[in-house]
């Protein structure tokens, strides 16, 4: 009998996260021993997070398309930097004002992470009705946000966190030779495309397997509070996208979302600053929950501004309909 249970996870939003989280949580919470029986489950189970965020950097570094120019080009900077900017405010506004522990509940590690992450998956389908193959081709440079570098090189900047350059070129190195080896070799880049998934669905549980459920629902409300300060960005964001913008795009919209990836952040970055291992459990629930929220607030956002867009836009003047018909010249009288 076949179940189809990666199907049915792929049905529930962000579950190829959400759901393996969950399971390593209840299990670490009511069995913890199945976890640290040792060899290769306890390798893979509960201690793989790091190994799985190397070949997860890696599949990364293959969508990256070095031959992309001209507008998809323009389009992904603009969209990469103005995802950095806002980490760089959020530690600014955030860190400096309350410090690592952050404000209700919520740390600046996960502020930062949630606000240089995005859905890539809901841009990109999101592009298919709001935009064109310029705005689908950005995401060949928009997607370098994907993973915890732009994290880290936030808060490394800062001060805020003490992140070693080594730790900062650990993340790099497989990100590059990604990039290089799926340019070069479309078959890699095929297979990296398909394994995405399950490397996906093991670092969730591994990082799920170091956490508890208590954690989970402590952070539930101020998971919500920071996925709706996520979706409210949405809006700033649109107005500044268009700024750079000859054709105005609802899409800037789009950057109002928490990647459901985002919430394997946190547990990267404490392992290059041990000092924020405190804010880890709560982080990666907050984000979580925060994915969520936006992966149903986003398309309603960027719809609203489209259509408001649209009617903005002057209509097509039918220039046919308006030219009267030239009278035909009189046949020459015949003598």
């Amino acid at each position: 009998m076949k179940i189809n249970l990666f199907e049915k996870m792929n049905k529930v939003p962000g579950g190829l996260i959400i759901i393996p989280l969950l399971v390593a949580i209840l299990l670490n919470t009511f069995a913890p021993q199945v976890l640290a029986i040792g060899g290769p489950t306890t390798a893979l189970f509960k201690v793989g997070s790091s190994a799985m965020m190397g070949i997860f950097l890696l599949i990364c570094g293959t969508s990256i398309n070095i031959r992309q120019a001209g507008l998809p080009l323009y389009k992904g900077a603009v969209l990469l930097a103005l995802k950095c900017i806002a980490g760089a405010l959020a530690v600014w506004i955030v860190g400096t004002t309350f410090g690592p522990a952050g404000f209700l509940g919520i740390s600046t590690l996960a502020f930062v992470a949630c606000l240089t992450s995005s859905n890539s998956s809901l841009y990109i389908a999101l592009c298919s009705n709001y935009g064109d193959a310029s705005d689908a081709g950005a995401i060949s440079v928009f997607c370098i946000k994907d993973g915890p570098f732009v994290t880290m090189m936030v808060l490394g900047v800062s001060g805020l966190a003490n992140i070693p350059f080594a730790a900062l070129l650990s993340m790099l190195i497989p990100l590059l030779i990604g990039m290089l080896w799926g340019n070069l070799d479309e078959r890699f880049k095929q297979l990296c495309t398909a394994s995405q998934p399950l490397i996906i669905i093991i670092m969730s549980f591994a990082i799920g397997a170091n956490s508890s459920i208590n954690t989970v629902f402590s952070a539930g409300l101020s998971g919500i509070l920071l996925g709706i300060i996520s979706a409210l960005t949405g809006i700033l964001f649109f107005f500044l996208y268009n700024l750079f913008l000859k054709r105005k795009t609802a899409l800037g919209a789009a950057l109002g979302t928490t990647a459901a990836s985002s919430a394997l952040t946190p547990a990267m970055v404490a392992q290059a600053d041990p000092s924020l291992m405190v804010y880890v459990d709560a982080a990666t629930a907050q984000l979580a929950t925060a994915s969520i929220i936006t992966m149903l607030t986003a398309p309603v956002l960027v719809a609203w501004f489209d259509k408001r867009l649209k009617a903005r836009m002057p209509e097509p003047v039918n220039i046919a309909a308006q030219e009267k018909p030239l009278p035909l010249a009189s046949a020459p009288d015949k003598e």
